[in-house]
């Protein structure tokens, strides 16, 4: 950012439901939400004038909802699903109590070990259960884009912080493409395993006649798990009336995507994550191919992927960047896996996320992926 025309505007100057105005059409609000069982949680939404976001800061500054040019690109979820985290029980149902309160459209994984629960730690971490400091969040603009940053100690599973997270989402005015960068800090003197991620739902109304995943690697390459039915084409996404369930989940190794760099929603970011790492994209893109969205992200950070499919009164189309696969402690460390964090130390992650109706970019970013499938 150019530092001569920063402006800054802390969370605490901030009125509820009061917009205040940004360059380029775009806005910031805070909206205070009340969920179900009395509790207030704190909403941002930042629009570029284009894109539009919210993030839920008591739920980790997870995303909650995301929308191009009016138009929701993330999945419908209920409401009754938002909740703060002092009401999602992640020991309830064999560790995994996530689910009834699993409604973002960005939810952080990790920063613990996630995937096979046991008698400490839960599925997918505590990471998105976990409220950020509200005396840390601002939001810092230039002439160019707008950036959200805040502080999150992670909630963790005993008494003594493990971790804390600080995290920066940017946007370009106009630009239908966000930034996410989450920095972990192990708090502690000795080193941690690191296990962080996203479960990322890009199923909005764009893809409610159904559509596909656009991936870098062959249908052989994707191991469904949990003795889940098989399905025809594991590359499907039904029909919003089909019913999917259970759910079917896919582990796989991305292949690195030749071209991505050239792109220029790449190009407008990239420069903040540090140059010359592999990188690799996943899409969802409708029967009519004229909408699609898609997540960019550097295999440095996130080595592995997982799809996960469900559909019964909600449609879940989900995409999970993350560092392992999702098995138990002693299977990562086996296979050698598992990320550790020396003391005092930390580690980055960063995805692009971005949505399209342009049928050139497309037909681009089909071509670039599936080029890169073996």
């Amino acid at each position: 950012m150019n530092n001569k025309q920063i402006n800054i505007l802390m969370l605490t100057q901030m009125q509820p439901d009061i917009p205040h105005a940004l360059p380029g059409g775009g806005f910031v609000t805070l909206t205070l939400f009340t969920d179900r069982f009395g509790s207030q949680l704190h909403l941002l939404t930042v629009s570029n004038g284009r894109l539009a976001f919210t993030v839920i800061l008591e739920r980790g500054m997870d995303i909650g909802e995301i929308k191009l040019e009016s138009e929701k690109i993330s999945w419908e979820r209920d409401e009754r699903y938002l909740l703060h985290p002092d009401h999602v029980d992640l020991s309830d149902n064999e560790h995994s109590g996530w689910d009834s309160g699993f409604y973002a459209a960005v939810a952080a994984i990790g920063p613990e070990i996630f995937g096979t629960p046991d008698e400490v730690r839960t599925v997918h971490g505590t990471g998105s259960y976990s409220p950020a400091l509200l005396e840390s969040l601002r939001l810092v603009w230039d002439e160019r884009q707008i950036c959200l940053e805040g502080i999150v100690p992670v909630r963790g599973y005993g008494t003594l912080p493990v971790y804390e997270k600080t995290i920066r989402i940017i946007t370009n005015y106009g630009a239908a493409a966000l930034f996410r960068k989450d920095t972990v800090r192990n708090l502690t003197d000795t080193a941690q395993p690191v296990d962080d991620g996203y479960h990322i739902q890009l199923s909005g109304a764009f893809i409610s006649g159904g559509g596909s995943y656009v991936l870098p690697v062959t249908a052989k390459k994707l191991l469904l798990r949990d003795s889940a039915p098989p399905e025809k084409d594991p590359f499907a996404v039904y029909a919003a009336e089909t019913r999917l369930d259970p759910i079917r989940c896919y582990q796989y190794v991305p292949e690195p995507v030749e071209g991505l760099s050239d792109l220029p929603q790449v190009r407008d970011y990239c420069a903040a994550s540090g140059d010359g790492q592999e990188l690799t994209a996943e899409m969802l893109v409708n029967t009519g191919n004229d909408a699609a969205a898609y997540v960019i992200r550097s295999l440095q950070c996130y080595p592995r992927s997982l799809l996960a499919k469900r559909a019964i009164e909600d449609c879940m189309y989900a995409l999970e960047p993350c560092k392992t696969r999702p098995n138990s402690m002693k299977q990562k460390t086996i296979d050698g896996e598992v990320v550790y964090v020396g003391p005092r130390g930390q580690c980055t992650g960063w995805i692009i996320l971005g949505a399209t109706r342009d049928r050139v970019e497309i037909d681009t970013l089909t071509h670039l992926i599936r080029s890169a499938a073996r």
